[in-house]
Parts: C-alpha cells; structure tokens; sequence
C-alpha cells in the first residue's frame, strides 16, 4: 500500500512539471535586446570651443623678438594665449568586426574659427605679437569599443593629420610690422565617445589636441619701410597648439548602422 502510494505522489508530481513546461512554451517569450552595429557612413554638423597657444622665438639671434642684442644667443621665447569658437561638419565610415565590439573607421573635419589672441612681447616691451587660427581641417583614422550592455554607445580615440589656416602679426607702437598668412601641416590625437539614441542619428561629444608644428615667417618690416629707412625682412619661428572641445550630431548612412535582434 505504501509503495503504490508513493509511486501514486510521483505521477502526479511528474504530471505537474510537464503540464508547468507545456504553459511556459506556450506564453510568448520576451524579445532579447537589439544589439547596435556601427558599420555604415555618416555626416554631420558640430560647435565646439578651443583655447591655444603660440610661440615666437627669433630665427636668427637678432633681438627682435627677444630684445637681445644682435649675434648674442639669447634665443627667449616669448608666448601668446588664444581661444575663440569653433564650427564645422564631419564625413567618415565606421566598420565593426563581426562578433565583436571593436569599431574601426576613418573620418575627415572641416572648420571655421576665431580661434585668436594678442600679447605683449614679455623682452620687447614695445611689441605686441598677434595670432589667430581662422580655419583648419582634419583627416584621421578611429578605433573605438561599444560598451557592453549598452552597444549604443562608442567609445573611441582617434588621431592624423592636421592642416590649418594661420595668422600671425607683429605690431611696434600699433604700427604693423608684420601680418603674414600661412598654410601649415601637423598632427592631431583625441577621444570622445557617441551615443546612437536612434537607428539613423548619434550625438557625440570629443575633445583633441592640435599641433601646427614648428614654422618659420619672414616679417616684412612695414615699420621700417613707413619710417624711411630700409631694414631687410627678419626671420621669426612661430608653434602654435590649440585644443578644442566638440559637440556634433551625425546621420548615418549606405550600410546604416540599425538595431539587429540578438539570436540565440
């Protein structure tokens, strides 16, 4: 009697946990999370902030910028801070490794900026050295992760090459000694991160370093020339670095980087 009721409490328990399972197969099950792919091209706009400097020191040991006397090996550098607003628009291809959270890509910026600033020359107290970045443009390569858990959001580093538009001006007095415009060539790095808060759109927000390298400006002594008497152009090695802080929007596009539904 007591092993016919054991075997009895078995059925029915048994019984229970398939008719249990039966129940949970038949309710829909909830959808696994989308997982984000970064894969596609984009464009956007972006404003930013930057602030910089610029360096002047003489090519030569003439005393101009350092108020040394000619032939002494002073060589002083004197300095000019800046910062002003910055706004432009960006164009780049991301590309995810499948199966992973590595995101590379490629990118190219373009900018206006005011980005200027103006200082007495601290050894020649009668001059007042002047710079100003009026434009510049970046082409750089990318590397970032999605985050786990949440694959909507990049982090990333990028870095290459920089190309801007400069301004540098020497007054004596208020008079201009000098104002040349150059092209130049150097280096940028930074980091952001980038948040896709729809398929098509991300928000991003990134900070760079920027160096211009090291130039050398003939000034073409406008002083002297307005003054009656004749000096040739002098030699002046100017630095300028700046950085800058972005804020931009991106519409992603050809391949465009949409929510996939996790298999399992």
């Amino acid at each position: 009697m007591k092993s016919r009721l054991l075997a009895g409490v078995a059925s029915a328990a048994i019984l229970a946990a398939n008719s249990a399972r039966a129940a949970d197969l038949s309710m829909p099950q909830p959808a696994p999370p989308p997982v984000f792919n970064w894969s596609a091209c984009h464009a956007g706009p972006h404003i930013g902030v930057a602030t910089g400097r610029t360096t002047w020191r003489d090519r030569v040991p003439d005393g101009n910028i350092d108020a040394g006397l000619a032939g002494v090996l002073t060589q002083r550098t004197a300095n000019t801070d800046s910062s002003g607003g910055i706004y432009g628009g960006q164009l780049g291809c991301d590309w995810q490794f499948p199966n992973t959270s590595i995101v590379i890509g490629i990118e190219g910026m373009v900018d206006g900026a005011n980005i200027e600033g103006a200082n007495q020359d601290a050894f020649n107290f009668d001059w007042t050295l002047r710079s100003r970045v009026s434009l510049f443009g970046t082409v750089t390569g990318r590397l970032g992760y999605a985050v786990s858990g949440m694959s909507n959001v990049l982090l990333y580093f990028r870095g290459g090459v920089l190309f801007s538009e400069n301004r540098y001006e020497i007054e004596n007095s208020g008079v201009t000694v000098g104002a040349p415009v150059v092209f130049q060539t150097g280096w940028t790095v930074g980091a952001g991160v980038e948040w896709a808060f729809a398929p098509a759109w991300s928000l991003f927000v990134e900070g760079n370093y920027n160096d211009t390298d090291r130039y050398t400006e003939p000034f073409d002594n406008v002083f002297a020339v307005q003054n009656g008497f004749v000096r040739p152009p002098f030699l002046v090695r100017t630095h300028t670095t700046f950085e800058t802080l972005k804020l931009g929007v991106n519409f992603r596009f050809l391949g465009q980087a949409a929510p996939v539904v996790a298999r399992y």
